[in-house]
């Protein structure tokens, strides 16, 4: 998983993946399939993974909006949290690299966009319906928005981006949407 987030799906020789798997290569195909098999069950754990992070900060917050405040900071946190982890997101390094030209990575994307961005919907819908969030306030806009902001924070943190910044960006995003 690593070697892919961190060099992207083209980039990643057989070599590479040889070296991090510890397999010969004919062991490697008769455990995984071809390249693209092994990255698409890749991208499946990670986003599997993301999903599970986000069911656990959400189900732990004291509120709805604290809920998803707390995970979207999880997110930006997470590339220091994890021991060797590359920079950026490697659902939104495939969802560039990948997705516009590879059906099968293109289906696996929208339908992990589409379950965040309903997670998010529903924290927003709560959030209203505890007054926590004005009722003038469209759900399903703010989860589209927080979600392309995330995506492109996403897209800076792959580079030199210090951590302090991103969670002043996101915060000044979240508060200038809610």
């Amino acid at each position: 998983m690593k070697a892919f987030w961190a060099n992207g799906y083209e980039a990643t020789s057989l070599a590479d993946l040889i070296k991090v798997t510890g397999l010969h290569k004919g062991s490697l195909y008769q455990a995984f399939g071809d390249k693209h098999t092994l990255f698409v069950q890749t991208l499946n754990r990670y986003l599997q993974n993301i999903r599970h992070t986000k069911n656990e900060i959400l189900s732990a917050a004291d509120s709805p909006l604290g809920g998803i405040r707390d995970l979207l900071h999880g997110f930006i946190n997470m590339s220091e949290s994890i021991e060797d982890c590359p920079q950026g997101c490697m659902a939104v390094k495939s969802l560039v690299e990948m997705a516009p030209h590879d059906d099968e990575v293109n289906r696996i994307m929208e339908d992990h966009k589409s379950a965040m961005r309903a997670s998010i919907q529903k924290q927003l819908v709560a959030a209203q319906a505890n007054g926590e969030l004005g009722i003038e306030k469209s759900p399903e806009l703010i989860s589209s928005l927080i979600m392309i902001f995330m995506n492109g924070l996403a897209t800076e943190a792959a580079g030199p981006m210090e951590l302090e910044a991103a969670h002043a960006l996101l915060d000044a995003q979240f508060d200038a949407l809610l």
